[in-house]
């Protein structure tokens, strides 16, 4: 049987750039041949990586965000070309611009397109109007050359049809997922605390994101001061960058929980950071799929989240974790004081967490799930 030839397209930055990574680690080299084109900024950086994991790459700048008729149209034609050259079985294109492009360049080819949107452009961070403008767009892609869309969460698809793109046969839902190996290792917690700034005896009370409109941090720091004000011996620690790192460092002055609350920015080995963890909090606006929510399952961490349809997906409400509306930072400070409070509570919701991220969100049970996608649509 021979090889099945798929183009995968994509943007080079950030979680995507992630997961071009995953692909080119973890598919089925004897029964798919992955060729990459890798747009936006880091194009160059990130083809270069997968060239010498053995893959044809090619990298072409693009910009992630607005549209540059000029630039735009170079990566459509090249793209065209390429398809010609090559003659793929299949388009994998991934993000919500690198995917409409991809799609657009694939018209006439032959060639049946997957679009992955990795968060629809239409999600509850934008302005209303927009979101329908990108609705309309999605729509006509959707249906006249998308072969198939694979989301990361059956909430993304409901948000989908909610804005009437797709048809129910469409969609397929492939949940990202884990390699348990990175979260099984032992890790020495007090220095891994003390790499944190956190004091060895301190219970850490954690967050892993962008500090940005999405991950809403601001939330965070006032849950640190609500849950302070009942255990000042709390630490908590934000692990990651962003443009409301400012803004959150001013909230925690003026809310007194300076000392506690710790913004330790990017970091190189976030499995082991979580170790010295015992609650993970995310606070997020939105999400179609948190991957660092799976991860702090993997590590066993109970979990205090924002009720959203994709995490709900994940967690389970009072078994694994506990869900929260959107900003009810009173009704996570008190989940998380409970928590923290009773030890016995921890360690099942943890256990819990780990068993389920086991059964249903590993990287190997992704991968096996997308292959047959692509075995499907060609």
């Amino acid at each position: 049987m021979s090889q099945i030839r798929v183009l995968e397209v994509s943007k080079s930055t950030g979680g995507l750039g992630t997961y071009m990574r995953w692909l080119a680690d973890g598919i089925d080299r004897s029964r798919f041949a992955l060729t990459f084109a890798c747009l936006s900024e880091g194009a160059d950086a990130l083809a270069a990586e997968l060239s010498a994991r053995g893959y044809v790459s090619v990298s072409w700048q693009m910009n992630r965000y607005k549209i540059n008729p000029f630039t735009d149209a170079q990566v459509i034609l090249r793209l065209r070309q390429l398809f010609r050259r090559e003659k793929f079985d299949l388009v994998h294109a991934h993000g919500s611009k690198a995917g409409f492009i991809a799609r657009v360049a694939a018209i006439g080819s032959g060639i049946p397109v997957v679009y992955s949107p990795h968060n629809f452009a239409f999600h509850a961070g934008v302005p209303r109007w927009q979101a329908h403008i990108f609705a309309f767009i999605e729509k006509l892609a959707a249906r006249f050359f998308t072969a198939k869309i694979i989301t990361v969460s059956d909430g993304e698809q409901a948000m989908a049809r909610q804005f009437g793109v797709g048809t129910p046969d469409l969609f397929v839902t492939v949940h990202s997922g884990v390699d348990l190996s990175a979260f099984s290792r032992r890790v020495n917690i007090s220095e891994q605390k003390a790499a944190l700034g956190v004091p060895r005896e301190a219970q850490v009370v954690g967050a892993v994101g962008r500090l940005s409109e999405q991950k809403n941090p601001l939330a965070f720091v006032r849950l640190a001061a609500r849950v302070h004000e009942k255990d000042p011996n709390a630490h908590f620690v934000w692990i990651g960058e962003g443009p409301l790192e400012k803004q959150s460092r001013q909230l925690a002055i003026e809310l007194g929980v300076k000392n506690v609350l710790h913004f330790v920015g990017q970091r190189t080995d976030v499995p082991s950071d979580l170790r010295a963890l015992d609650v993970f909090v995310m606070t997020s606006h939105w999400e179609a799929f948190s991957l660092a929510l799976l991860e702090a399952m993997a590590c066993e961490l109970p979990t205090v989240t924002s009720n959203l349809p994709g995490i709900a997906e994940a967690v389970t409400n009072g078994e694994s974790g506990y869900l929260h509306s959107v900003d009810d930072v009173d009704g996570m400070s008190v989940s998380v004081l409970e928590i923290l409070e009773d030890r016995e509570l921890a360690r099942r919701m943890g256990a819990n967490a780990r068993r389920r991220v086991e059964q249903e969100f590993t990287r190997a049970q992704m991968m096996d799930k997308l292959m047959q996608v692509y075995q499907s649509t060609v």
